[in-house]
């Protein structure tokens, strides 16, 4: 399809322009032309369009934006074409915006490209022609002269600038004395951004149809219309044209519509801009049909001032464009192979920041630095050029960094290298260290502090890792960074410091992953039980980690033993492997809620809302538990295990002691994105039951511990302790 982009006439100035339009307006006739309504067919829309003037953003951020559309709200049937044909135009060492604007147009069917014009919506006009009135749409207010009988609006040259619509809606409002209705348009509804991997997720999209409000009058009277057509319009006024004409409200007069230029809209690129097609204008008869010809020619002036109203639309021939349907990401995507290169780093970089600038919710807790990270990470592209995969992932977690969202992974999908093994511990943070709590490592203890890796100071380690790891809170970015210690490429020196403060090294041997999953993912392994063994007979505790508790059968068991206990100890430091939901209805004796769920939801490109829902519960009983309880947390505790803890403590049922959790809350969405990478972040902003912000505050204890290597060393869990003399004291 490189001719259909060849072929634009780049630099063409559309014909019937305002200032030839105006001086020669008292010679302008028209008739009605005999066989005017039949059908004509449909040719390349992209040569219908007239450009707007040049945008503000820079040429990254324009075409990131635009991108955006075409990718969630455009008529291409699957998603994946565009982000390849992004991916393909942006290869290179450095990349001319205006020239990948072109080559990615050149490759979709619902993409055009176009020299942007100098030219700004003009003042409004108003021409007299007898009973006459020629008007120029445009900025500033119209007047119509009180002898008018006819309007005639000149949409000839009319540029894709800011304010047209308005400026349409002012030209038909001062000749209307009751409302105008408009065409109803089917766009890509999204209730979130539709999980690209998982198909069992709460986001969805849809290609609903959508009433648009009407055009309101503003006149006296209701005056004859007629719109004088050229060979380009810009899509707001193809829109306005079309939408009075199915109105039989207007008269074309001049040139053909192109019902694709009315359902697209003008994205400016540099030089270059795109025009993007995202509706699909349909009535009761089902799809528009592709043009819609023009109702009258140049002729002569008699007849004009008793046009009256204008037939219905001879429908013609069925539409030929692509139809807009829902997108089901599962289906049929055309083949993503790993890879790496320039094209895929930029367009996954575009891709990204597009798709969190649309759906990410958490802008005004964390701050929107999304551009500038942009333009940092496509600049260290064009510095080092991206030949493997690795440094491809480290692109995007360094974008998702800004985000400070504790759901921003990067993974890699698809074929990968072998790995040489794990570090077989389990790391827990004292003091924003790593130090082991559980060790399969020959010579690596309990209590041991990671002081360095391969002779690299690990302060300086663990910083370059927190600058590409995304959290909300601090002691969760340290958790996250530390994590990456766990995967070896070899045999691995690290340095160590005992309890005593001895320092030494220790080369580790790269361990089959199962040997790190035996030691667990939670702080404790500790399973359901009476707490005798720690002096405190009556006091009973339930292990909530999914490593420990794995049924519902398994926890309403050990609640119905916990019966009569005169304390419960919940620890929830790791994460939930059960409906979490009914854990909290057998342990909150009165009705409660959940938290708040607040999911971003688009209408088309510019209909934007939030959807908010909460849910009601209320208790279950046999087996359940009214006592007194604490809760655990810690740093570990993210998403599943905070949204469980913020019902107990929305409902004042639990003290918590412990650390703060991880600040992050919410159903995860996913990408997929050319060379088979792997970005999620949060779909949703959470917020407490009393609406009360959540993300990057977490689940604040009331009695804050916090483990020593020490205690690490001598398998001591202060934390359970401190919690077993609340509950016996109270204090």
């Amino acid at each position: 399809m490189a001719t259909r982009a060849q072929a634009l006439p780049y630099g063409t100035k559309p014909r019937g322009a305002f200032s030839r339009g105006m001086a020669s307006a008292a010679a302008c006739f028209f008739f009605l032309t005999a066989g005017g309504a039949a059908a004509q067919q449909a040719d390349d829309w992209c040569h219908r369009v007239a450009p707007g003037p040049r945008g503000a953003s820079s040429g990254a951020l324009a075409l990131s934006a635009a991108h955006a559309q075409v990718r969630f709200f455009g008529t291409g049937p699957h998603y994946a074409e565009g982000d390849l044909a992004l991916a393909r135009a942006l290869e290179g060492t450095t990349v001319d915006w205006d020239a990948a604007a072109l080559a990615y147009a050149a490759e979709l069917e619902s993409v055009c490209a176009l020299d942007v014009t100098p030219q700004r919506l003009p003042v409004a006009r108003v021409v007299s022609l007898g009973p006459v009135a020629l008007v120029r749409p445009g900025t500033g207010e119209l007047t119509l002269p009180r002898a008018t009988r006819v309007v005639v609006i000149d949409l000839r040259g009319l540029p894709a600038a800011p304010g047209l619509e308005q400026a349409l809606a002012n030209a038909i409002g001062v000749a209307s004395a009751t409302p105008v209705p408009r065409v109803s348009q089917r766009v890509r509804v999204h209730t979130g951004m539709t999980d690209e991997l998982n198909p069992y997720n709460v986001y969805s999209n849809d290609a609903e149809l959508r009433e648009q409000p009407p055009y309101a009058p503003t006149g006296r009277t209701e005056l004859p219309v007629a719109l004088l057509t050229g060979p380009t319009l810009a899509p707001a006024a193809a829109r306005f044209a079309v939408d009075l004409r199915l109105a039989q409200r207007a008269w074309l007069l001049g040139a053909p519509v192109s019902t694709a230029v009315a359902e697209s809209r003008w994205m400016p690129i540099g030089s270059r801009g795109l025009v993007v097609r995202t509706a699909q204008l349909e009535d009761a008869q089902g799809v528009l049909p592709d043009l819609l010809p023009a109702d009258l020619e140049e002729g002569k002036l008699q007849g004009l001032t008793s046009l009256g109203r204008p037939p219905p639309v001879d429908r013609g021939t069925p539409a030929q464009r692509p139809v807009l349907k829902p997108r089901d990401p599962s289906q049929d995507p055309p083949p993503l192979p790993a890879g790496a290169s320039n094209g895929i780093a930029r367009a996954d970089l575009l891709i990204v920041h597009g798709a969190t600038r649309l759906f990410f919710s958490y802008f005004p807790v964390v701050g929107d630095g999304i551009d500038g990270r942009l333009l940092e990470t496509l600049a260290s592209v064009d510095a080092s050029p991206v030949t493997d995969r690795v440094r491809q992932q480290q692109l995007l977690l360094r974008f998702n960094e800004v985000l400070r969202d504790g759901h921003g992974f990067v993974n890699l999908l698809g074929p990968q290298a072998p790995s040489a093994g794990v570090f077989p511990v389990y790391l827990e943070q004292v003091a924003l260290e790593p130090v082991v709590r559980r060790s399969a490592a020959p010579g690596v203890l309990p209590g041991d502090t990671l002081i360095s890796i391969a002779g690299r100071p690990m302060s300086e380690w663990l910083a370059e890792e927190s600058a590409r790891a995304s959290a909300a809170t601090p002691e969760y970015l340290h958790n996250v960074a530390a994590r990456r210690l766990i995967p070896l490429t070899g045999p691995t020196v690290f340095g160590l410091r005992g309890v005593d403060g001895s320092v030494r090294s220790v080369e580790v041997q790269p361990q089959p992953a199962a040997v790190r999953d035996q030691l667990g993912l939670a702080p404790s392994l500790r399973p359901a039980g009476w707490l005798a063994d720690l002096g405190a007979p009556s006091l009973y505790y339930i292990n909530l980690s999914d490593r420990v508790l794995t049924s519902l059968e398994a926890f309403n068991q050990a609640l119905a033993e916990a019966n009569d206990a005169r304390g419960l100890v919940l620890d929830m430091r790791g994460y939930p492997g059960i409906s979490h939901y009914e854990v909290a209805q057998r342990l909150i004796p009165t009705n409660f809620l959940s938290p708040i769920f607040r999911v971003p939801r688009w209408a088309g490109p510019d209909a934007f809302d939030v959807y908010e829902s909460v849910y009601p519960f209320e208790p279950l009983s046999e087996p359940s538990y009214a006592g007194p309880i604490v809760l655990l947390t810690g740093p570990g505790a993210v998403s599943a295990a905070e949204n469980f803890s913020m019902m107990l403590t929305g409902a004042h049922r639990v003290t918590v002691v412990g650390r703060r959790s991880a600040g992050t809350n919410g159903n995860v969405t996913r990408l997929v994105l050319p060379g088979l990478m792997q970005v999620m972040f949060t779909g949703m902003e959470v917020l407490f039951p009393d609406g009360s912000r959540f993300h990057g505050v977490g689940i604040v204890p009331d009695i804050e511990v916090a483990p020593t290597a020490a205690d690490l060393a001598e398998n001591r869990d202060p934390e359970l302790l401190r919690a077993i003399q609340f509950l016996s004291t109270g204090r």
